[in-house]
């Protein structure tokens, strides 16, 4: 019987935890990283041509930030997981953060578990089609 892998997108504008969070998947059987994005822009366009199920995304970064980007994604991709990654504690978000339908991760506690958990809790839709496809 054929698995169907999780396509995982990566962004943050930081090189260094684009590849620690791609080792994470990596790791964690069922999920493959689809590819990766330095700011919400990137990710948007990435979206447009490539089927992915989950978008693992920075808060704060240059140009168009994780919320606005977080916000584009679940209004032209619904059926993504979308997940906020930050090193900022949830109180400290804007109250309209979570309402999008985003999901919220502390960088630092952010594993191979936590991918599953988040998966397994809320992220049970297909991958999404590129527009167009």
């Amino acid at each position: 019987m054929e698995q169907h892998l999780v396509r995982v997108l990566v962004v943050d504008d930081l090189p260094s935890f684009r590849r620690a969070v791609a080792g994470v998947i990596a790791v964690v059987d069922g999920f493959v990283l689809a590819g990766e994005a330095a700011s919400g822009e990137e990710a948007l366009d990435f979206l447009r041509d490539h089927a992915v199920a989950m978008v693992l995304m920075d808060v704060n970064m240059p140009g168009m930030g994780g919320l606005e980007a977080a916000r584009r994604i679940r209004c032209g991709h619904p059926d993504v997981t979308v997940v906020l990654l930050s090193v900022n504690n949830t109180e400290d978000l804007p109250r309209d953060a979570m309402v999008m339908g985003a999901h919220y991760r502390h960088k630092d506690r952010f594993g191979p578990d936590e991918l599953e958990a988040l998966w397994s809790d809320g992220g049970t839709q297909t991958p999404s089609r590129p527009a167009g496809a």
